[in-house]
């Protein structure tokens, strides 16, 4: 029986054709996708919320949206559920209620075209917040899973993604869940070829045509297809795919944007000319793609020029194969071997002595004479690496980046920025990278960042588009797609302060699994702060580099042991201060409390992280002399 005739039976019994269907189809047509709704929406509904919010509020909206589609040519539509989570449905129950609301209106609209339309369940990225677990993440994402299937949906589009990681763990749930399930993947790259993660599309290629190549579902194949969607036009995308070549035969789609987005009288548009953006499309068919569609600002007429499109292709062609061949090769770039030395990493590694790392924080204003004698005065005593703090206590210096090549120059000492989430979004935070590394930077000390102060939150504002772990992780993307050759090596901040040391060691994998190779504490003082550190490394196997933090005098030790949360100033080391010390007594405290707390962490400190108290180098350098004699 031919297929056709198979799917008009299906559609006679009013079902929804399935996913295994779908995967057969899919393998000798080019299958038609529907266009944007979000923005097709919002054209014809100017200010009456986010599409998904009319799922249950203008019912009738959707079926029109998804009818008009399905009457220019689209053979698979997709739910109104992209926006589906936790940022605009707080409550796990109106998440629950969108969804079969958004399912029963795709069903209503195939059942009332009469067409033979295959139904997939949209599923958008949800964004990890601030101190959310990966497990919370997660188990949104399987509530929305566990909801398609209940209503027998079992043909899924995870759509504009721009990491790897949550691909992969949500297609092992929805498998855990239907193993016979459909799931297509699409990645979201901008007009260079890179998410907003860093991925590149030649390494998201290499890593999911295996995922997705043909044959039957096996466990490792995670994938039935995948893709790039949105973030390009139709030229940009064209000429992207034409230097990426596949390990593997596979399912892959192709769903750009109608254009770029603009402003015009207050409003943001796409571009709208659907023949235009059809003929470019000729080109991105013609490069193997499986599964064709639109994203932002495609409307039902960009579909109907590509369904035109599409039968032009195929009366032209008739005897050539369709999907066309893609660009197979049996392997990509050659890998390139290290050649860059490290001397920190490879002393940190040999672990045959201790390192030691001092930090001095950039200037305020424009003068750094003082801060460059401090780093000339440490070189002299042979520390391992200066590392240049990025604005602590969101209190404005001169960038560290910039400060550490600065030293770097001037000095020729090894060095490692800090580097904030706070300020800067990701699009700055790669540009600082990268301009550090093309400066010779290969070291980077991975933090999140202090907040900003409540009372300058009216004027200032905090980004923190990721924390510590994702940047560690879009580091780590950095090192496998541009720095292979001599790739950079990040530390991590230690915070071991709290009563929960599961979550502490948890948190320290996370972001060893995110590429972190070794750690800076939070400045000892306390007998329990040791036996803390002695704990955290028994249970992870890792370099920890514990911090010094000498201080100067009666009153820093009082704000010490008062006003910094997680730091605990013993009332043992506050009664070696006296209000009324001078200069020269107050620093022979400060070097013989550190000094007795680094005897006490010798056995198990990889090395010793000094933190410059006022650009007091001097006493920074007695402090190393004094440790390096304990060996």
């Amino acid at each position: 029986m031919e297929f056709c005739k198979l799917l008009a039976r299906f559609i006679q019994r009013k079902v929804i054709i399935c996913s295994m269907e779908f995967k057969e189809y899919s393998k000798n047509h080019i299958v038609l996708l529907d266009g944007a709704m979000g923005t097709y929406f919002n054209q014809l509904h100017p200010g009456e919320g986010e599409a998904e919010e009319a799922n249950t509020l203008h019912p009738d909206w959707i079926v029109d949206i998804h009818r008009q589609y399905i009457d220019a040519g689209a053979q698979l539509i997709r739910t109104n559920t992209f926006a589906v989570n936790h940022t605009l449905f707080p409550k796990p129950e109106q998440r629950q209620a969108q969804i079969r609301a958004a399912v029963a209106n795709g069903r209503k609209a195939v059942e009332e075209s009469g067409k033979t339309v295959f139904l997939g369940a949209s599923i958008g990225p949800i964004r990890q917040e601030m101190g959310q677990s990966q497990e919370d993440v997660l188990e949104e994402y399987e509530m929305l899973v566990d909801v398609f299937l209940e209503e027998n949906v079992t043909l899924f589009v995870l759509e504009t993604f721009a990491e790897t990681k949550w691909v992969k763990l949500l297609a092992e749930r929805i498998r855990e869940k239907r193993q016979d399930s459909f799931i297509l993947a699409e990645f979201s790259v901008n007009p260079s070829g890179y998410t907003k993660f860093g991925y590149s599309m030649q390494q998201i290629v290499n890593e999911f045509a295996v995922l997705s190549r043909e044959g039957e579902v096996s466990s490792e194949q995670t994938l039935d297809a995948f893709g790039f969607n949105c973030g390009v036009d139709a030229v940009h995308l064209n000429r992207l795919l034409e230097k990426l070549v596949f390990p593997c035969e596979c399912c892959f789609s192709a769903l750009p944007n109608a254009g770029y987005q603009h402003e015009l009288r207050g409003r943001l548009r796409y571009s709208d000319n659907p023949p235009y953006y059809a003929k470019q499309m000729q080109g991105v068919a013609a490069q193997g793609v499986n599964l064709l569609g639109g994203c932002c600002g495609t409307t039902p007429e960009h579909i109907r020029a590509l369904h035109k499109m599409l039968c032009q292709m195929e009366k032209q062609s008739p005897h050539k194969k369709f999907p066309y061949n893609k660009r197979i090769a049996v392997s990509t770039v050659p890998q390139k071997e290290i050649q860059e030395a490290n001397p920190f990493m490879e002393k940190l590694t040999r672990g045959e002595e201790k390192v030691y790392v001092v930090e001095l924080d950039s200037p305020f204003g424009p003068d750094a004479e003082k801060f460059q004698q401090g780093a000339f005065l440490l070189r002299e005593n042979n520390v391992d690496m200066i590392t240049v703090s990025d604005s602590p206590m969101a209190r404005a210096r001169a960038d560290a980046a910039l400060m550490a090549q600065y030293i770097q120059d001037k000095v020729d000492v090894a060095v490692m920025p800090h580097i904030a989430c706070r300020d800067r979004n990701l699009i700055g935070l790669r540009s600082e990278i990268l301009g550090a590394y093309i400066n010779g930077s290969r070291n980077f000390l991975v933090i999140t960042g202090d907040p900003v102060a409540k009372e300058d939150r009216n004027a200032i504002t905090g980004v923190f588009d990721v924390n510590s772990i994702r940047l560690m992780e879009y580091i780590k993307n950095m090192n496998e797609e541009l720095f292979a050759q001599a790739p950079v090596y990040y530390g991590g901040a230690l915070n071991y302060d709290g009563v929960n040391v599961d979550a502490i060691v948890r948190r320290m994998e996370q972001k060893i699994e995110a590429g972190c190779s070794y750690f800076l504490t939070q400045p000892i003082f306390s007998k329990e702060d040791i036996e803390r550190i002695r704990l955290l490394k028994a249970r992870v196997d890792t370099k920890i580099i514990c911090g010094i933090m000498p201080l100067v005098s009666y009153k820093n030790a009082l704000f010490m042991h008062n006003e910094m949360p997680g730091i605990h100033v013993s009332d043992e080391v506050l009664a070696q201060y006296r209000p009324d010390m001078s200069r020269e007594e107050a620093e022979k405290v400060a070097l013989r409390v550190s000094l007795e707390i680094a005897e006490q962490l010798y056995d198990v400190a990889d090395g010793f992280y000094i933190m410059t108290p006022f650009q007091r180098v001097g006493l920074v350098n007695q402090i190393i002399c004094a440790i390096r004699k304990l060996g």
